[in-house]
């Protein structure tokens, strides 16, 4: 027969969990089963660790005009069987040293 978890119980689970501790040590330190424990954390919305950190904020820059920002990606060796919807300029250079990506931007612009 299922006996429900001590509400004491669940406490102990969810405030380990806190501490960012893992399924298995807390069953061990609180003494029940790992399923019991992953079963707390689930129905506590805390069964993975990222659960108990908020979400960090979408990092998002608005500006007036666009072309305000140019975005530079630097690659080894680029492959282009064809050109995508983004590119707006590509260049072959030796390395990818400052001076290299200076002289890419100054070709962009």
């Amino acid at each position: 027969m299922r006996q429900p978890t001590p509400a004491r119980t669940i406490k102990r689970i969810i405030a380990l969990r806190r501490q960012r501790l893992t399924g298995r040590p807390i069953a061990q330190t609180v003494g029940v089963s790992p399923a019991t424990v992953s079963r707390v954390l689930k129905r506590a919305g805390l069964s993975r660790l990222k659960d108990l950190e908020p979400a960090e904020p979408a990092r998002r820059y608005v500006r007036d005009d666009p072309g305000d920002m140019i975005h530079l990606d630097i690659k080894k060796l680029g492959r282009f069987v064809r050109t995508g919807h983004r590119i707006a300029c590509a260049d072959l250079f030796p390395d990818q040293k400052q001076h290299s990506a200076i002289a890419h931007l100054k070709a962009a612009l």
